[in-house]
């Protein structure tokens, strides 16, 4: 193999040419490309950190807002359970009342009853007495007929009862 300097020379003229044509239709395209491309990475990193950041303040506001709602749930139930403790400590005093009152309505009842009970065994009473008077009073008594009268009583007025 021989070496040809005019070829050698022709190849080097080819190389700058191709090297010229290249830089002068090509690098600048490929370097504005390159250029373009960092700049839109460069944007979409910075997007993505405002985006994080965002994201993190909305996540913040969205943990204070849920604290917040708990908390209130917090109230809500305590009022809720201490309204249940009141409710329940007025129907309790009301029935209270109300059982106090029913009894001393059953007391009034079973005086009443009692007092018609007496009055109605001293109207049967006096009505055996009436009898038991009568009956000595139209005999003529002697002693064993006046036992015989009191024990007839005796057991009438056990009948009776």
């Amino acid at each position: 193999m021989e070496l040809n300097l005019s070829t050698v020379i022709w190849s080097i003229i080819n190389f700058v040419v191709i090297l010229w044509v290249l830089y002068k239709f090509f690098y600048n395209p490929v370097l504005k490309f390159l250029d373009d491309r960092s700049e839109e990475i460069a944007n979409n990193i910075s997007e993505a950190e405002c985006s994080r950041n965002e994201s993190t303040a909305l996540l913040k506001d969205y943990q204070g807002k849920i604290a917040g709602a708990r908390e209130e749930a917090k109230n809500i139930v305590a009022k809720a359970t201490k309204a249940g403790e009141e409710e329940r400590a007025a129907i309790l005093a009301q029935t209270r009342d109300e059982s106090a009152a029913l009894l001393e309505r059953a007391r009034q009842e079973i005086r009443r009853e009692r007092d018609q009970a007496l009055y109605a065994l001293r109207q049967e009473v006096g009505t055996l007495s009436m009898m038991a008077a009568e009956k000595i009073l139209t005999r003529n008594i002697n002693t064993e007929d006046n036992q015989k009268i009191v024990e007839d009583f005796l057991n009438e007025v056990g009948d009776v009862h």
